[in-house]
């Protein structure tokens, strides 16, 4: 038998309307799962406690007196500690500013508390949301092999849901920080079109590029976040997939790991199962847009952190800081061509969804990596999954990334779809249709976890 913590969105929204499970039973066994694994794990950076309790009573209360807020109703979520929480630090990575921010909700908080979602505790973030680990706290682990590298930025919203600790958890992604966990963690994760999700209240990275979304083991979990967070649009996934356009450039699959390369190909055939038709595309070169996006980008960091930086910059790793010294140097000369770039590649993208409604590629250019081998990309500056992730955050264009297998050594594999901006619908019905036919978003089950 199931246990409550390895039950999709929609049945255990179902047993809590029947009253065969209660929302105060799941969060209290959540809290003892928590307890004992996270001290190894790592994902979180505060709980919620006796307020986590609080939440799950009255929304018992309110659903057995026929008061229903919708599909997140007592449903156990977190949210990555950029997210500001009127009852929980936000230290977003960095020493002193659990002290230095409000004691607010931000917009999508705001927008979860008053779903009747119970919000148990935040989760690990990289410092500033970039790639060194948080000052004073041990880097997360993934759930079944300490070898694995567990993604960043939103590392600990990635082992939370592969733990079995929430049913969803709110990431971050400015680059790939919500596609990098969920790949490394074998879960779902979507990264919405630009703007779809309020980011009123959330650190920024840097304004241009950062994407607020959901991460959980199944899509349809994913979709019934976006009911709640994704600015009061409905979001119905499309159901029948039949004549749906699979772009695919061969040459962008042979720029991953042969393992990943695999895992994409056994994913297309099953996609071409449900009816969608396979089409050849060739991508946009990346090179240029790469280049003026890093320095946007570090512009911006640089600007987020001005007043902070100067006189804490002990607190600082050498990423973050290396970006915030680059963005200082930035001549107004090295933007301009920013927005024309955009905007040129834009076009040609937008040109493929002319011949194909959703774009398939791999999140990185190689296999799933362990620790040891991330940590050595990181020493040769080598981004790894820039090229495949972050062209999507420049032009805003909606990302879904999909787990797709395990290795034989236990080494998960999975890959990312692309869908025009206004149709996210398309995507997430997609990734159902996917995960109907598939049983990978629940091969790496949480009650696996050690």
């Amino acid at each position: 038998m199931e246990e409550p913590f390895e039950l999709d969105v929609a049945e255990l929204g179902r047993r809590y309307r029947d009253r065969t499970l209660s929302p105060v039973e799941v969060e209290r066994g959540l809290a003892k799962r928590i307890a004992r694994l996270d001290r190894t794990l790592g994902a979180f950076t505060a709980l919620a406690g006796e307020e986590a309790l609080a939440a799950a009573r009255l929304a018992e209360a309110e659903l057995a007196a026929g008061i229903d807020r919708g599909p997140l109703h007592g449903i156990p979520v977190t949210v990555k500690d950029l997210c500001l929480t009127r009852d929980m630090p936000t230290t977003v990575g960095l020493r002193g500013f659990a002290q230095r921010l409000p004691r607010r909700d931000a917009a999508v908080v705001a927008q979860l508390r008053a779903a009747g979602a119970v919000l148990i505790g935040k989760t690990y973030t990289t410092a500033g949301a970039f790639v060194d680990p948080a000052a004073d706290r041990p880097f997360p682990r993934q759930p079944w092999r300490d070898d694995i590298f567990p993604g960043m930025s939103s590392t600990g919203a990635g082992v939370a849901v592969a733990a079995g600790f929430c049913s969803v958890a709110i990431g971050t992604d400015t680059g790939g920080s919500i596609r990098l966990p969920s790949l490394c963690c074998g879960v779902s994760g979507l990264k919405p079109a630009y703007g779809r999700v309020d980011a009123q209240g959330v650190f920024e990275s840097a304004r241009s590029f950062d994407h607020v979304g959901p991460m959980a083991r199944s899509v349809a979990d994913l979709a019934a976040a976006m009911t709640i967070i994704g600015r009061g649009k409905a979001c119905h996934p499309v159901a029948d997939l039949a004549g749906v356009r699979l772009g695919i450039d061969r040459r962008e699959l042979e720029g991953t790991g042969p393992k990943s390369r695999a895992a994409i190909e056994r994913a297309i055939d099953l996609f071409v199962g449900l009816g969608v038709e396979a089409v050849e595309v060739a991508m946009p070169p990346v090179a240029d847009l790469l280049a003026v996006a890093a320095r946007r980008q570090a512009r911006e960091t640089a600007s987020v952190h001005a007043a902070w930086y100067p006189l804490h910059v002990e607190d600082y790793g050498p990423g973050l800081a290396a970006t915030i010294e680059r963005g200082w140097s930035m001549r107004p000369e090295d933007l301009e061509d920013f927005d024309a770039i955009r905007a040129e590649y834009g076009q040609r993208l937008d040109g493929l969804f002319g011949v194909a409604d959703l774009i398939i590629l791999p999140v990185l250019t190689i296999d799933t990596p362990t620790t040891g081998e991330w940590a050595a990309a990181m020493e040769k500056a080598d981004p790894m999954g820039a090229r495949f992730t972050k062209p999507f955050n420049v032009t805003g264009h909606p990302t879904l990334a999909l787990p797709a297998g395990f290795d034989e050594h236990g080494l998960p594999l999975g890959f990312q779809l692309i869908g025009r901006p206004a149709e996210e619908a398309l995507l997430l019905g997609a990734g159902m249709g996917f995960q109907r036919i598939s049983d990978w978003h629940r091969s790496g089950s949480p009650s696996q976890a050690r």
